[in-house]
């Protein structure tokens, strides 16, 4: 059967846009890439190193890619808040970062900085069930870590329960972390409070009862940690994190015993945000979302016992005995955002009056 014939006006109109595809390939460098969706793409999480790292890929991220298989996540360690913040500024205008866990006074100079894009509960619905002390300037808490004092349980005779066994310890017996670390600004904090004072506008005696303690510590700045001090059997006391306490106390059962005394405690606070430039913004989305639920919360707690961030968490008994939660009342108040603007004065005063 003869073909149709075709019109020299439609010959040139195919040929021009055959011509018109080509140069659109051509400048692209190839065909168009699939953008991620919510179920599939690749998401670069920042977080903390060692046994964080080793912790929360198998509570949370294990877990979330077996029900997410076509999302892959990429966990890259670093060392502290502050080096994890000079990652992100380098990398501002091309991210390779989609989603960073960090402390809340450092997350919020990244907020302050424009390196975040907003989580909002129609992209991610579980921010609506973080509890109110994790809404923070610095973005929603994906942990809580609670601040505990440590003792060697072979030379303590009877466990401790107040802070005041630190100043009740032999000399050269006690290992702290000094401003401006915030486990110092930690101590300084509750001392305030064991004083019956206003932490925010009279600090100078909690200064000088700490300056009394001076001569119990045998470190500032405890090295390879606080945790190695008292199960090497180098002090008697320390001060620490309630995670990694909880955990070397599983390693050490006999040795390093843990305690959060009677005075209270404080908070400190991570939190979850994706970066600005992201690539994979859906993606990341479906994992912070994950990171936010009840399940990966309940997981984490009982792996590495920080304390669930969200509404609802049942923790088993193990956990629930070892974890400080949102609603206790063991939990005292701390303005991390008026703790960044003062950080600085408070560090001079310990270098001053404490550190000697």
């Amino acid at each position: 059967m003869p073909q149709p014939k075709t019109s020299r006006k439609t010959t040139l109109a195919l040929a021009a846009m055959g011509s018109i595809a080509v140069l659109s390939v051509a400048a692209c460098g190839g065909p168009p890439q699939q953008e991620d969706s919510e179920t599939s793409g690749t998401v670069t999480l920042l977080g903390y190193s060692a046994v964080v790292q080793d912790n929360y890929q198998k509570a949370v991220i294990e877990p979330f890619q077996e029900k997410y298989p076509d999302i892959d996540v990429e966990y890259v360690p670093g060392d502290n808040a502050a080096k994890m913040l000079g990652t992100l500024r380098s990398e501002k205008d091309n991210p390779r970062t989609d989603v960073v866990i960090m402390d809340t006074s450092v997350a919020e100079t990244g907020v302050a900085e424009g390196l975040f894009d907003e989580l909002t509960s129609e992209k991610v619905p579980n921010v609506d069930n973080v509890v109110e002390q994790g809404k923070t300037k610095g973005g929603y808490a994906a942990t809580f870590d609670s601040y505990v004092m440590l003792y060697n349980k072979e030379k303590v005779d009877n466990d401790p329960s107040s802070w005041k066994a630190l100043w009740e310890a032999p000399n050269q017996s006690v290992a702290l972390d000094a401003a401006p670390d915030i486990q110092g600004i930690s101590l300084q904090r509750i001392v305030s409070e064991m004083q019956g004072k206003d932490y925010k506008t009279d600090s100078k005696a909690a200064v000088k009862e700490l300056s009394e303690l001076a001569p119990k510590v045998s470190s500032w700045a405890p090295s390879p940690s606080s945790y190695q001090a008292i199960t090497d059997g180098g002090v008697t006391y320390a001060t620490g994190w309630n995670a990694r306490a909880q955990l070397f106390s599983n390693e050490s059962p006999d040795t390093l015993g843990v305690v959060t005394p009677d005075e209270g405690t404080v908070f400190q606070i991570n939190t979850v945000n994706m970066t600005k430039n992201s690539k994979h913004k859906k993606a990341t989305q479906t994992f912070i979302d994950y990171a936010l639920s009840t399940d990966a919360q309940k997981a984490f707690s009982e792996q590495m016992y920080y304390a669930p961030t969200v509404k609802d968490v049942e923790l088993n008994e193990d956990a629930s005995k070892r974890v400080v939660q949102p609603d206790s009342d063991a939990l005292l108040e701390m303005d991390w955002s008026w703790i960044a603007e003062h950080r600085d004065s408070w560090t001079e005063d310990w270098k001053r009056e404490v550190i000697q």
